[in-house]
């Protein structure tokens, strides 16, 4: 056959392989500039367009270097899936033991599905693998395709709604019964959730409330990772808490940039004795201007706050609403 005379095309082999290897490269090296959960996730996703774009250069070089199979195109198409597939393989091996990477099986899927939906998307315009009377089933691929890409970006696409969401609660920092709140609440050393406020506390009759139990264990508290960061213009941070004990508890509030580590003193920290009942916090925003160390915080660039205790001698629970700017 006329294919079959065709020679092998180094050139376009090499520049193939060239691109997969640049690409690896950006894959290797890459890392989110900061690692806020966005960031994390648009990082994560990145590997469907890189691996589409490595299947469709492995279905370049296939080509170039199997031009005998021209009479059966889409034996290229099994051969780029399958370079993609164990390229994807060996680059999650490679991670293994590796510090500051980890072998992933979501990362794998990614890399699987980029292949897929591109090299799906490119055979649908083909003119190797279809006749001119072939547009329906031809289209029905191209929709699949986008719409498995679509399915698969969709994480990123409720992350950024959440994000939208805890600007627009802005000041509001933490609302405790929002559905935006909860990716960016930790409690691994207590227990977070929502009840009604109990009857003593007449100033938030009838509302529901954050019931947070401190276990008998080293520092148990909450997290609010990336909360809205600009707290420049504002004058106090606020937030009511309310406490069953008759005997007060210390509540420690830390507040970390950008530019904070995780040792105690390069943050702001100050701990507050909630008394029983009804307790108005209010924490002037340039007493946090310094950290506990001395260093100058940036009050634009706000990172994380928490809220913790020492080991307490015996379980206790608070009761806190919305905590905020004013």
């Amino acid at each position: 056959m006329a294919g079959d005379k065709r020679s092998v095309s180094w050139t376009r082999a090499a520049l193939a392989v060239a691109g997969i290897v640049v690409l690896l490269w950006v894959l290797a090296t890459g890392r989110p500039p900061r690692s806020t959960m966005l960031l994390h996730e648009i990082y994560n996703l990145g590997h469907i367009p890189l691996f589409g774009l490595i299947a469709l250069l492995a279905l370049s070089a296939s080509r170039a270097l199997f031009p005998g199979l021209s009479s059966r195109p889409f034996s290229h198409y099994l051969i780029a899936f399958v370079s993609v597939a164990w390229i994807s393989l060996v680059s999650e091996v490679m991670q293994v033991g590796v510090a500051g990477r980890q072998a992933e099986v979501q990362d794998a899927v990614h890399n699987l599905i980029g292949a897929i939906c591109f090299l799906a998307i490119w055979s649908a315009f083909d003119t190797r693998l279809w006749t001119s009377d072939t547009r329906a089933p031809r289209g029905l691929l191209v929709g699949a395709a986008l719409f498995a890409l679509f399915v698969s970006f969709w994480s990123l696409f409720e992350l950024a709604w959440l994000y939208g969401m805890r600007a627009a609660a802005f000041p509001v920092l933490v609302d405790f019964d929002g559905r935006w709140q909860k990716p960016f609440l930790l409690s691994p050393r207590a227990v977070v959730s929502q009840v009604p406020a109990p009857a003593a506390w007449q100033q938030k009759a009838g509302e529901t409330v954050a019931e947070i139990r401190f276990p008998q264990e080293r520092w148990p508290g909450v997290t609010i990772r990336e909360p809205y960061p600009d707290w420049t213009g504002y004058s106090a941070f606020r937030m009511q808490v309310y406490s069953e004990r008759k005997d007060p508890v210390p509540l420690t509030l830390r507040i970390e940039d950008i530019n904070s580590t995780h040792e105690y003193k390069d943050g702001f920290n100050r701990t507050i004795a909630i008394q029983h009942g009804h307790n108005e916090v209010s924490v002037p925003l340039a007493d946090t201007l310094q950290s506990s160390g001395g260093r100058v915080m940036d009050l634009s660039q706000i990172s994380q706050l928490t809220l913790f205790t020492s080991r307490p001698e015996d379980p206790f629970r608070l009761y806190m609403s919305d905590v905020w700017l004013e």
